[in-house]
């Protein structure tokens, strides 16, 4: 491992600790009556935290995955990693609906933004057809 890919790989796993403290200080604030323009604040700053949580998930996961020549299907399922820490840190706190939701909301959209970096012409393919089929005249 070159010093730029070092450099890089540590790079986002500091972007994915302090997502995760952001994620889980926000989720963890006592409930106050706020008023409407704080609460917009309060989920505008939990979609950010998670979103970056999930992009640091999927570059981490996909470096892996190149080097290991991962299927579609392995990097969708993938995700589910993100679930492990995030189970640690709800079983250290007291444990809300909210966080259960947020973790398996990341697990998904990591999956998918793991199979993306993969895979860029994933989407490109019809929702069935994944591999060219095989066909009697070849061109």
């Amino acid at each position: 491992m070159s010093k730029s890919e070092l450099t890089r790989t540590v790079g986002w796993i500091v972007g994915l600790l302090i997502s995760y403290v952001g994620c889980f200080g926000i989720l963890a604030s006592p409930l106050h009556s706020f008023s409407p323009i704080s609460r917009l604040g309060l989920i505008c700053a939990l979609i950010c935290s998670v979103g970056a949580g999930v992009f640091f998930w999927a570059k981490i996961l996909a470096s892996v995955g190149k080097k290991r020549g991962w299927s579609l299907r392995n990097c969708q399922t993938a995700g589910l990693v993100v679930i492990i820490p995030g189970t640690v840190l709800y079983l250290a706190g007291r444990p809300f609906m909210s966080t259960t939701n947020v973790l398996l909301q990341q697990a998904l959209w990591t999956g998918l933004l793991c199979t993306k970096f993969v895979y860029p012409n994933f989407a490109s393919l019809g929702p069935f057809e994944r591999e060219a089929p095989v066909t009697i005249f070849p061109k």
